[in-house]
């Protein structure tokens, strides 16, 4: 598989001697893993179908390239490519301070979804939308959206949306009254099991 970035590349944007990082057998590897890594999110791997291929003779999506013409990776992509290697080469710990960190000392390092080799839902994305079958994490739209199980019976699904209201202490009667019995704060639907109005 094609990589997504030259070392001359990751060179000038570290500002690292270019004939040193060529040969640094770490932003080879680097680079390799994060290229084969895009191409699968992205579905441009060589194993995903074209949309509408004929299952007699299937015809699947061309590997991803830095060469011009087809197959060459859209330019949003390659940001995505050089952003993730040039912070995983610069500082693969992911350390973003260092010494003491509160009473017990060491240090702190980015958050989880940006660590070494791995991207942030915006990076996700962004090559994600290339794949015809969507994220091969199984991230949607709906990542992160609360749900219900209903559990009467009759309903069409089991599953379904929920809107978590949260409001502020004129909305939930906090000046009205200092009984949090009688604190109307709505974590349910409105006839949703559950849904207890009354707060007895």
């Amino acid at each position: 598989m094609a990589d997504l970035l030259t070392t001359a590349t990751l060179a000038k944007w570290t500002q690292e001697d270019p004939d040193e990082v060529a040969a640094d057998p770490f932003a080879v590897d680097l680079i390799d893993k994060v290229s084969q890594l895009i191409c699968y999110i992205g579905g441009h791997d060589g194993t995903v179908l074209e949309p509408g291929s004929d299952p007699a003779a299937p015809t699947y999506l061309p590997e991803w390239t830095l060469e011009l013409g087809p197959t060459q990776a859209p330019i949003d992509v390659q940001m995505v490519a050089l952003k993730v290697i040039k912070r995983s080469y610069q500082n693969p710990d992911q350390i973003v301070q260092e010494g003491s960190i509160g009473p017990i000392g060491g240090d702190r390092v980015a958050e989880i979804q940006a660590l070494f080799m791995d991207f942030s839902e915006d990076e996700r994305k962004v090559i994600a939308k290339y794949n015809p079958n969507g994220d091969p994490s199984g991230v949607t739209e709906d990542a992160g959206t609360i749900f219900t199980v209903r559990t009467s019976r009759g309903d069409e699904t089991t599953l379904s949306a929920s809107p978590l209201y949260v409001g502020d202490n004129m909305q939930v009667g906090l000046a009205e009254s200092a009984d949090p019995r009688e604190w109307k704060i709505p974590m349910f639907n409105p006839g949703d099991p559950g849904d207890d109005s009354r707060y007895a």
